[in-house]
């Protein structure tokens, strides 16, 4: 699919593109351009606000708007629209602030001289783009619907365009019987040993150097992203901030039996405890089963039912790069048929809403940035880096996945990513 930029620049050459049933989304909206009387000059100026605000609010890729095309395609133009009318219509975009939308008429000369008005609206990366009055409504694009912000999504978009940086922002009082005594004992030493820093520094001398606390008026606070990472016990400020991992003997399909789990655990502490505790828990839990049934139900194997390297990095992308600012804990939920890993917070990079790692490669572009430089420091029990950047640790997935002959991961994306690996059960499915 072409990008909005792309189609604004050469809309003659995606001609057919405009037309077609698949146009109207996420990124892309036509409208009508009906102009007989007041009410629907009104209305449409009402809508193109409304898509220029969800468009700048939304998607990294920005989004057009193309006036003269109805419903199912059918180009009628806007010719019939004399210029002090257009003009008229065109003065929304003065409703609004914090955008850059861009437009331009273009002549369709093989269609009876019909000719298209488009508005290209780029994304907005610092700034809520939002009507000029003393309580400013803005709104956000899902699929093909232009919805008012609320609170709620304001406060996402403060994080998500960096207005409010959660990670830096005040948590709490910094008390040093809250720390993680191992925790700042490993990175200390990380920052010794790779970095040559001279640690004859107290703890709170390292941790305000590397930005986990502040100080503000005589007094040192916990940053967000220092609390969740040295804290001995996150949850007493972030509720959510911990891992459920759910069990069910039944395929995901098979509703009426999920009414109970066979197994149901949180695993909390530290960020790098967590993931320190998953992994020994991967490794030696029944609950990730050895064998899966074959096409007939008295055939097995011992095969694993999932890479290791593919439920680890899955799990590990959901601790690091989730959003904290959400009351909602990551879930790692187990079926007969998949693995669903389903954390708070969306993919900041531009992808489709559900997408398949064998389409799509993702890039490094971490939502907390403090939390992956810090787990970085961490060594596992061999003596390697902890994590992994999220476009190798992804890659990474794929491979293993696909190298046992599975389907590559997975993701939907929104208010929260899933990701889902599906094993050789005759219920996994793609579809």
């Amino acid at each position: 699919m072409p990008t909005p930029k792309q189609v604004f620049d050469n809309p003659l050459q995606y001609l057919n593109f405009l037309q077609s049933a698949n146009f109207e989304g996420q990124f892309f909206d036509w409208k009508e351009a009906r102009v007989n009387n007041p009410n629907q000059i009104s209305t449409l100026k009402r809508q193109i606000k409304e898509g220029i605000s969800a468009f700048a609010n939304s998607n990294r890729e920005g989004g057009l708007i193309v006036l003269g095309i109805a419903d199912g395609g059918i180009i009628k133009g806007t010719q019939h629209i004399d210029e002090i009318t257009m003009n008229n219509i065109l003065q929304v975009t003065r409703d609004l602030k914090n955008h850059a939308t861009q437009t331009r008429e273009v002549d369709m000369e093989d269609l009876k001289g019909n000719r298209l008005y488009l508005l290209y609206t780029p994304w907005i990366p610092n700034a809520i783009c939002e009507t000029i009055e003393n309580f400013p409504k803005g709104w956000k694009r899902v699929g093909p619907q232009n919805l008012p912000l609320i609170d709620q999504d304001r406060d996402q978009l403060k994080r998500d365009k960096g207005i409010v940086d959660f990670e830096i922002s005040y948590c709490c009082v910094y008390d040093p019987d809250e720390l993680d005594n191992n925790v700042i004992a490993e990175v200390k030493k990380a920052l010794i040993e790779d970095r040559g820093a001279r640690y004859d520094l107290n703890t709170q001398e390292m941790l305000a150097n590397i930005g986990a606390i502040r100080k503000e008026n005589d007094k040192y606070f916990f940053t967000n992203a220092g609390y969740l990472f040295f804290a001995s016990n996150p949850r007493k400020r972030f509720e959510c901030a911990f891992v459920r991992v759910l069990h069910y003997g039944t395929s995901s399909e098979d509703t009426e039996n999920l009414a109970e789990t066979t197994f149901d655990r949180d695993f909390e502490g530290p960020l790098s405890n967590i993931i320190r505790d998953l992994r020994g828990f991967l490794r030696d839990t029944s609950v990730f089963q050895t064998s899966y049934e074959g096409e007939n139900d008295s055939e097995s194997t011992n095969e694993p039912e999932y890479p290791f390297i593919a439920v680890d990095e899955a799990l590990v992308n959901a601790i690091i790069h989730r959003e904290y600012a959400v009351s909602t804990p990551i879930f790692c939920t187990v079926y007969k048929d998949k693995l669903v890993v389903k954390n708070p917070g969306n993919i900041l990079q531009q992808v489709p809403q559900s997408f398949s790692l064998a389409e799509i490669t993702l890039e490094s572009l971490p939502r907390n940035p403090k939390l992956v430089e810090w787990m970085r420091l961490m060594k596992d029990e061999a003596g390697t880096i902890f994590v992994r950047a999220l476009s190798e640790g992804t890659r990474r997935m794929r491979e293993e996945m696909e190298h046992i002959g599975l389907p590559a991961p997975y993701y939907e994306t929104g208010m929260n990513t899933a990701v889902t690996l599906y094993n050789h059960s005759k219920h996994s499915t793609t579809d």
